[in-house]
C-alpha cells in the first residue's frame, strides 16, 4: 500500500514534519553561513562613548578614603 505524494502532502502530521525538517535545514545552513562570514563589527572599541562617572556620595565614610 503504497501512498502518492499529493496523498502524503495532505495528512497534518507529514506537512508538520516536512515544515520542521526545511526550518531545520534553512536555519543551518544561515548558521552556517554566518559562523563562516564572521561577524560585521570589527572595531575593538564602540563608536558610542560610554562614560561612567563614579562618586563616592554612597560610601559609609562620607567620601573620604
Amino acid at each position: 500500500m503504497s501512498s502518492t505524494p499529493a496523498e502524503l502532502a495532505s495528512r497534518p502530521m507529514v506537512r508538520i514534519g516536512v515544515f520542521t525538517a526545511a526550518l531545520a535545514v534553512v536555519f543551518g545552513a544561515l548558521f552556517g553561513i554566518g559562523r563562516a562570514v564572521g561577524p560585521w563589527d570589527v572595531d575593538d572599541a564602540p563608536s558610542h562613548g560610554t562614560h561612567q562617572m563614579h562618586d563616592d556620595s554612597h560610601t559609609p565614610e562620607g567620601g573620604d578614603r
